[in-house]
């Protein structure tokens, strides 16, 4: 099961790595994209006070919003809502 996750990120993660350098400016795409991951996941910290959802904040979770952005954030919520 957790080879299965590992190969799945490794592929997702080439798929955004190569998007990036696709689109002409990875530099500042990766940027973005740090940016975004990194904002979303504060912004989901800070609702959850109201909401009683946050994110765990570690090296995991920090590379993982940093390298897909705004889909990890939510990826993430839904996986501590519905697996744990």
């Amino acid at each position: 099961m957790r080879i299965a996750f590992i190969i799945i990120f490794v592929i997702a993660g080439t798929a955004v790595l190569f998007s990036m350098i696709k689109s002409g400016h990875p530099i500042k795409r990766l940027f973005t994209s740090v940016v975004q991951g990194i904002a979303s996941m504060m912004a989901v910290n800070v609702l959850g006070l109201l909401t009683g959802v946050t994110i765990a904040v570690n090296w995991y979770t920090l590379f993982t919003v940093s390298l897909f952005g705004i889909p990890s954030a939510i990826s993430i919520v839904l996986m501590d809502a519905f697996l744990i």
